[in-house]
């Protein structure tokens, strides 16, 4: 359809109040406590009136929403999707969006690319798909316009029955973006069991990037030493971009532990806070040690007077450099070596009651929301092995702790080596003015 009678038929509709805004309240209270993205308006108020009530509300508390009525092309879906990341509907806002509208269809499935948001850091692309499947996810490789293959990128994306999706590129290495782009996108397609099955197709789309919406970072010094638990931290300087905030950090090699999870928010001048962890990508590290000392933030890139900004550190994880791996006895649920900090015991029993399967479930109980153990473990003559993931519940017979459970398949061994996450984790108070007078 033509973008400009698109707009217009938009218009004709919000002549009269919506339908498809029956509930907005409801529902945007519901999505906020679900910490979810691009749920779309539905249940009915049961009134004319109430309807209007939900059109206002939209209107005044979802600024996106608003822009999506009054500028072309982005639409209704595109604010529905943004709507609770602060980064994406601030972008939104300031009219950082792109319009691609390409669509390929293979063996039944139709994969459309809608929009795009990107910066020098980070490229979040919309799409939407039509096929058999009740979920999607996606994954894209990037090659420039004469075909080469780029590195020093990451993609993340979630499994999503939402209309509008989205996948997430992040530039960590890459040190320019070429305008012109070629993705090869992957879907996963995920049934009612929750399965995935990888479509053995890869859709191809060329874009060309418009640089007046391609914003660089901006990067705000700080330079400033802090001391925390014993460890000295130096805050080097932030990035904003439209898409996100990088708080970039470095240690003192003195320091006697690695920093493996940093948390922190900011506050304005006038005691706003910024709070909001607003990307599937939190932080990230080194090859060269485990340490993190790079995390991404909430987007304070249309922050007005960044320079009245206050960083406030409120807790933090840490991994001991001389920490030594656990050397677990299976049989009788023994241990040698020190637990990590809030691990309050570890339970072991064979993946089969009947012992026909060879391998075991290693349940670890914490009062701490931070899995103890890294995926891959070691048998004992030095064999490496890969637990595959783990899972994690609530302490039924402890409320408020965890339980997190590393399936050991395949495993015949009855002791098994685990290499430790952390070591100790601690609550901060300490603030960082970005710029003291």
């Amino acid at each position: 359809m033509n973008r400009q009678q698109e707009y217009w038929d938009l218009m004709g509709q919000l002549a009269q109040p919506p339908t498809a805004l029956d509930g907005t309240a409801l529902r945007a209270r519901d999505r906020a406590r679900r910490h979810r993205r691009g749920k779309r308006w539905g249940i009915s108020l049961g009134s004319a009136a109430g309807v209007c009530a939900a059109f206002v509300v939209a209107v005044n508390a979802l600024p996106t929403f608003a822009l999506a009525c009054a500028k072309i092309p982005v639409l209704r879906e595109l604010a529905a999707a943004v709507a609770f990341s602060p980064s994406l509907s601030a972008a939104v806002e300031h009219d950082y969006v792109q319009y691609v509208g390409q669509s390929q269809t293979f063996d039944g499935t139709t994969l459309t690319l809608d929009y795009v948001i990107a910066d020098q850091q980070q490229m979040v692309v919309f799409y939407r798909t039509d096929g058999n499947f009740l979920s999607y996810s996606a994954s894209c490789d990037l090659k420039d316009a004469s075909g080469a293959p780029l590195f020093g990128y990451s993609v993340s994306s979630t499994t999503s029955s939402e209309e509008l999706k989205q996948f997430e590129i992040h530039f960590k290495e890459l040190e320019e973006i070429p305008q012109a782009l070629t993705l090869d996108v992957t879907l996963w397609g995920g049934d009612v069991k929750g399965q995935e099955q990888r479509l053995d197709h890869t859709f191809t789309f060329q874009i060309t990037l418009d640089p007046s919406k391609t914003a660089p970072a901006v990067e705000i010094p700080v330079e400033r030493w802090v001391e925390v638990d014993g460890q000295r931290l130096l805050v080097d300087h932030l990035e904003l971009t439209p898409t996100k905030t990088t708080l970039c950090l470095e240690e003192d090699p003195a320091n006697t532990a690695w920093l493996q999870r940093l948390e922190f928010h900011f506050t304005g001048p006038e005691g706003r806070r910024y709070e909001t962890i607003d990307s599937s990508l939190s932080a990230s590290g080194s090859a060269d040690h485990p340490g993190f000392y790079t995390y991404y933030f909430q987007s304070l890139y249309f922050v007005d007077n960044v320079s009245r900004l206050t960083l406030h550190l409120d807790g933090a994880v840490w991994l001991d450099k001389e920490s030594q791996p656990v050397t677990v006895d299976l049989t009788n649920n023994t241990w040698t070596g020190s637990l990590p900090e809030g691990v309050t015991g570890l339970q072991a029993e064979p993946l089969s009651s009947q012992g026909t399967d060879e391998g075991w479930t290693l349940t670890v109980s914490c009062i701490t929301d931070r899995a103890p153990f890294e995926l891959d473990y070691r048998d004992p003559e030095g064999g490496t092995y890969h637990t595959g993931g783990y899972s994690r519940r609530g302490d039924q017979e402890h409320p408020g702790n965890y339980v997190y459970v590393y399936p050991l398949e395949h495993y015949p061994w009855n002791q098994a080596t685990f290499t430790l996450t952390y070591t100790s984790t601690s609550s901060l108070s300490e603030s960082v003015p970005l710029f003291p007078e």
